[in-house]
């Protein structure tokens, strides 16, 4: 498995930080797990972990809900859904789309109404014959990156969704990392952030930009000597980096080491004056 697949897979988010992703209370998706709507990826009491697919999941049933859905209802278009796919494949891999309050499955070149099992007929204009479908090339990324990038404020999870797409697609691409681990960790996944800031360093070690990004990291999660590690690299990367001076200087003195905080401080004072 390539680095990017691994990173992707593995990403969860916690109960509050889906909510604030879909714009809901936490006890609403406590709720939808009740009555299992969706299924946790992991759980431990009243703490759960969600993966993408069920943050897809929770969006569908969010905007049903919209529609005057009830909760029941979903639930068996949901069971419908599983009986057209493989148990093993998971519902979000097929595309689900919320017409006018009903739940149509596109799979392939077929409509299917998700409640009933009636097969659609499909009006939309189609593709010209011989029409080759645009490549995924350096044109399509950039404009992958401004549309996340764009949407990032009022669809998080979206954005997040184009990110991981990206990495999935370009396990080594470095601003995608570095994109989506700041996305995550303003959505409060501090786990999620560092496993792609790690990720980022390993692509580019000379970035001092990452380096200082994860000792800011390090230090939310109050893991000083990780943190005081990525600001000493960071230093190394670019001895000019005032933050990450001054970020060694207070590890420092925390730990009482005045001498070596005294040093970053002299440091920081003369690229001041230096400017």
């Amino acid at each position: 498995m390539k680095m990017g697949e691994a990173v992707v897979r593995s990403e969860t988010f916690s109960t509050r930080a889906a909510a604030r992703i879909l714009a809901v209370s936490p006890d609403r998706i406590r709720y939808w797990v009740r009555r299992r709507v969706v299924s946790p990826s992991a759980s431990s009491g009243r703490n759960f972990r969600f993966a993408f697919n069920d943050l897809l999941v929770m969006r569908l049933t969010k905007e049903l809900l919209a529609a005057r859905r009830h909760l029941e209802s979903i639930q068996r278009c949901f069971s419908r859904v599983r009986e057209f796919i493989d148990p093993s494949r998971p519902v979000t891999s097929l595309k689900l789309v919320n017409d006018e309050g009903h739940i149509v499955i596109r799979e392939g070149g077929m409509l299917i109404e998700a409640e009933t099992g009636q097969l659609l007929l499909d009006f939309r204009a189609e593709r010209p014959t011989g029409k080759v479908e645009e490549s995924f090339g350096p044109a399509r990324v950039r404009e992958r990156f401004e549309e996340a990038r764009r949407i990032a404020e009022e669809d998080p999870l979206k954005a997040l969704t184009i990110y991981s797409e990206l990495v999935g697609r370009e396990p080594e691409n470095f601003e995608a990392h570095v994109r989506l681990a700041t996305l995550l960790e303003r959505e409060g996944d501090l786990q999620g952030a560092l496993r792609h800031l790690l990720g980022a360093a390993a692509i580019m070690p000379a970035s001092a930009d990452v380096h200082l990004k994860l000792g800011l990291l390090y230090r939310r999660k109050d893991e000083a000597q990780h943190a005081l590690k990525s600001f000493l690299r960071a230093i190394d990367c670019d001895p000019t980096n005032v933050e990450a001076h001054r970020n060694v200087a207070e590890l420092f003195e925390a730990q009482g080491r005045k001498r070596d905080a005294q040093r970053h401080l002299s440091a920081i004072h003369r690229l001041i004056k230096g400017d």
